[in-house]
């Protein structure tokens, strides 16, 4: 299993590959393989986007989205 910290860095580098998301207007929590999301997006799509991406991570249970 990978820990929290693993799937922190995971979870920033595949923001970082998505080309209509800016990964510095979010914030990446992770406990208990939990990912939380927070920040600001200026459009829905953007933030589907992200959670998308962080579910395509391996070792992820869940997402909370308080973009």
């Amino acid at each position: 299993m990978k820990s929290d910290s693993a799937i922190k860095e995971d979870v920033l580098d595949e923001l970082m590959w998505q080309p209509n998301i800016d990964e510095t207007q979010i914030g990446v929590i992770v406990e208990n393989s939990v990912v939380t999301l927070t920040g600001v997006v200026d459009s829905y799509s953007k933030k589907l986007a992200a959670e998308k991406a962080v579910k395509n991570v391996k070792g992820v249970k869940a997402v909370a989205d308080d973009i």
